[in-house]
């Protein structure tokens, strides 16, 4: 068990528990002989005799250590504990993510969520660029993170669940909606329920604009009560109308939102640098090509600073 004050290998002062959950435990450590500030996570020892769950764990590894995107979760290294076990080396971020960043707010103002969404497809754009599926695109795995300058910069985390785009497609064969690992049901693509191809880049673009309808109306399009209700409201492509939610919205930007959840992929923007493009003139910089970080003061929930989220709802990986 990792607790507060243990040295790992060698080297990793351990500082505190920053998220657990069902399949790990992360924490903020300092790696002493860089006088840096990192965060590790861990399977559970159970958790790491699960084929599976070893499998995506060194797959995050993987990923984590392949992309160079300002918006993506730097991932150090990887090292070893002395039984053996692997963990993971990852940048210390400090802020909040957007579901913590909106539960106090209610929605956010127009630009402020449009700006982080396009840092969004910013980040995506590269992990797509590499033949990278997320999988689980949603508010509380967009971090909103201080950068060096003061500003806040989106960072995509928790890549436990990414795929490579053909391992993804592979991986949906013959399944049912019940025994794919898909993300969280409000911002599953209508394709994965429905098993008929596994996850692709248009899969991400349409959780990503389910998580804009989030940040403009407070909650998301699809979520019910139930869970079976929720899967035959993404199921029927009926979107509600962003402008009758919020009367300040204006219909060219309703339309983007809609156009990225239409239920016939065919129908959606070809890219995240497309979507990026649409949104720009909705954005807080209209005429530059991308905004790279945002001058917004976040308020997140009661904390002034949040540098991780709970594991088994919102953790960085």
């Amino acid at each position: 068990m990792i607790k507060p004050g243990q040295l790992l290998a060698s080297k990793y002062a351990v500082e505190r528990v920053i998220g657990r959950g069902g399949g790990g435990i992360v924490v903020a450590a300092k790696h002493e002989p860089l006088a840096l500030r990192v965060a590790l996570k861990f399977l559970r020892p159970d958790a790491w005799q699960d084929p599976e769950m070893r499998r995506r764990f060194l797959r995050e590894a993987q990923i984590a250590a392949t992309t160079r995107s300002a918006h993506v979760v730097r991932g150090l290294g990887i090292d070893t504990l002395p039984d053996g076990q692997p963990f993971l080396v990852m940048e210390l971020l400090e802020g909040c993510d957007l579901a913590a960043l909106l539960g106090p707010r209610g929605r956010l103002p127009r630009r402020e969520a449009v700006d982080y969404v396009r840092q969004a497809c910013a980040g995506l754009a590269d992990v797509h660029a590499l033949g990278i599926v997320h999988r689980d695109v949603k508010p509380s795995n967009l971090f909103l993170s201080l950068a060096a300058d003061g500003s806040k910069r989106v960072k995509i985390i928790d890549f436990g669940m990414a795929e490579l785009a053909a391992n993804a497609s592979a991986a949906a064969n013959g399944l049912t909606p019940n025994s794919i690992d898909m993300g969280s049901p409000p911002f599953v693509a209508p394709e994965q329920l429905r098993a008929e191809r596994g996850a692709d880049a248009k899969s991400d673009l349409w959780a990503l604009g389910a998580v804009l309808f989030t940040l403009l109306a407070g909650h998301s399009p699809f979520e019910r009560r139930y869970l079976s209700e929720t899967y035959r409201a993404i199921l029927s492509g009926d979107v509600p109308d962003l402008t009758t939610v919020r009367a300040d919205v204006e219909r060219p930007l309703a339309a983007i939102v809609e156009r990225c959840l239409a239920a016939d992929r065919e129908r959606r923007f070809a890219s995240m640098n497309e979507l990026r493009a649409a949104l720009a003139p909705f954005s807080s910089h209209p005429t530059r090509r991308e905004a790279r970080g945002v001058r917004h003061a976040p308020r997140c929930g009661n904390a002034n600073s949040k540098s991780i989220r709970n594991e088994g709802e919102s953790s960085l990986r």
